[in-house]
Parts: C-alpha cells; structure tokens; sequence
C-alpha cells in the first residue's frame, strides 16, 4: 500500500505525524495515491481528499462570495474518477457539504466520516495534572481572532462573573486584542505567541476554556479533550459531533455564526463584512442572553465541584472511546485497502 501524505500545520490533522495509520511514502512521485487536505492538486493520482468545509476546496477561505460562486464547479471537479474519497470530520460536516454539493449523490458516496484523533503523548502527559476547584476558578480563552473568536463576548462574561462576586482569573490569550479595548477585573491578558508546551501548561492550569466562537475553529476542541478540560462553546457549525453536551462542557446556542446557510456569501460576502456585522450585532446586544447563559454555566460548575469532576471523567474516558488514533487509523486503513 503506497500512499502520499501532503504535510499541514493544522490541529485537527496533527495526529498523522504522531500516530500515522501506515508508513506513506516518502516520495510523492514514487506513489499513485495521495492523502491531501482541503486542497485538490493538478495531477493524475487517486485523491483522498479530507476537508473541515467543502467549499474550502475552492481555494479561498476568506471571500465567501467567490466560494459560493465556484461551487458548481467544484461539484463538477469532486465527481471525476480521481478523486476516490472525501473525508469529513464530523457527521454535520458531511450534510453540510452535500448541502453546498446539491446532494449529489456521486459525492454523497464518496463522503466518509473520520472522527480526528488526539495527540496521544499529550493526553498521557496531561493525566493526574487537572486540579480541583477549590476556592477560585481558572478560566482560560485562546483565540487567534479577537472578533471572530468572540472575544467581546468572553469580556462580557468576564464582567458578569465579576458583577457575581465569583472569584476567578480569566488568562486570555490573543494577539489580536484592538487597543485601547478595556479589559475586565480578573482577566490577565497573554499578547504573544506562547510555546506548545506553555500553551499546555496553561490548558492543564485551567479549569474551563471558555470559548464563545462565532466563526469556525477545531484545534481548541482536540486541545480541551486532550487535556480533560471541560469548554464551554457556542454551539457552532459542527462542533456537537465533538463535544457531548453536558458530558464534555456546555454546547450554548448562538443566534450568530459564520456558516449560517441563509447569511454565509450573501450579507457577509466576505472575512471583513462578517467581521463588521459582528460588531455591531454584538453592540445591538443580540448576544446578551448567550452571555448569561455562558455566566450561568461557568457559576454552576464553580458552586457544584463534583458536577465538574464528572465531567473531566467523562472528557477522559470519550477521549479513549471515540478519538483514540487507532480508531480513527483502522478506519483509514480499510479506506485504503478499498482503492
């Protein structure tokens, strides 16, 4: 079995440099088939092609309208002999690129679902470090966008929390913070680009990752299940095809979001038009009942620590369950052996 694996810098594929499924082929040329990632090369080899949102596939992820506008080409592209097999990450993945492929049913066969793996040296070197809520709660944020990772919106709750007289430290880190923005009581704010070990460090310091996302992102999740934090997450995209409501953290729904079927390429046609109707949505107050609920939730598991225990128990034993690498490599293997 010869396969080529083309190498990306992304959490949601990392697993394949630490727990490959097989031995790829080192040369790209002495294959026939290649694994790729959200990217369809000019070539005559068999493609597996794995994707977050099919439309990436069209080569940009930032001009929504463009996206839209390729679509049927793409549809055209992903149905030729070459291309054996797409891989998605999650179920909702898979139905909301048919949506987008207008259910064809060539590509619909071609689809399959690989639930990502985890990293497993750092799940291992994770276990015994998470702490017990005591006395003062340790919240964590990681985002590299300040608006599209709903940074407002974690400061909102940061404010609510303080307003509640909950004790607690927010260690908030972003680079993309505007300046001049204000910047609640208790929120420590971590402005450059941390090491893979210190951002581990600081996942197994927290107690929750707080995370009320409106765009898109994977890495945060893997990274929370890694290390047994409980996330607390706008119910974004895909994102409860991960993390179990109420067994994992809390799935919160958010009435805003970038891949919303009705909105996405039609009122943001772009990064910077979604990016600007977030702000002002967000200064509109659309987003005050999630962030109570954010409040609430972060307040229930503060003043009930055994409902908080479970849930690191739970994120523990899923992890084993559902997102070890040999699953997810037992089913790329049988992929492989079917071409």
């Amino acid at each position: 079995m010869s396969v080529y694996i083309h190498k990306i810098k992304h959490k949601l594929w990392e697993s394949y440099t630490f727990n490959p499924p097989i031995k790829y082929s080192y040369f790209k040329f002495l294959s026939n088939t290649e694994h790729t990632f959200n990217k369809i090369y000019k070539n005559n080899k068999n493609k597996i092609i794995e994707f977050e949102q099919i439309l990436l596939m069209t080569g940009d992820s930032l001009d929504y309208d463009f996206m839209l506008s390729k679509r049927f080409d793409l549809i055209n592209r992903l149905t030729k002999p070459d291309i054996k097999y797409l891989i998605a990450p999650t179920n909702i993945a898979k139905k909301n690129a048919l949506y987008y492929m207008e259910n064809n049913s060539i590509i619909e066969d071609k689809i399959k679902v690989v639930e990502p793996a985890i990293n497993l040296k750092r799940f291992n070197d994770s276990l015994k470090k998470k702490k017990e809520i005591k006395n003062k709660l340790n919240l964590l944020f990681i985002g590299q966008r300040f608006y599209g990772k709903g940074g407002p919106i974690c400061f909102a709750v940061a404010n609510e929390l303080n307003k509640r007289k909950i004790d607690f430290k927010l260690k908030f880190v972003s680079r993309d913070i505007p300046k001049n923005y204000k910047i609640p009581n208790n929120v420590e704010i971590i402005d450059y680009k941390i090491s893979e070990d210190n951002k581990y460090n600081l996942y197994n310091w927290a107690h929750l990752f707080m995370f009320p996302v409106v765009q898109d992102s994977f890495g945060v999740y893997l990274e929370c299940i890694e290390t047994r934090t409980p996330i607390i997450s706008t119910n974004i995209y895909d994102k409860s095809d991960i993390v179990i409501d109420n067994e994992m953290g809390k799935m919160i729904n958010t009435p805003f979001q970038l891949y919303d079927f009705e909105k996405f390429g039609t009122k943001w046609k772009n990064w910077e038009e979604f990016n600007k109707c977030f702000v002002s949505e967000f200064k509109n107050g659309l987003f005050n009942d999630l962030i109570n609920e954010f409040a609430n939730t972060v307040e229930d598991y503060f003043l009930q620590t055994k409902k908080y225990e479970k849930t690191v128990n739970n994120i523990e034993r899923i992890a084993q369950e559902k997102f070890h690498p040999q699953i997810r490599n037992n089913t790329l293997l049988s992929i492989y052996k079917n071409l």
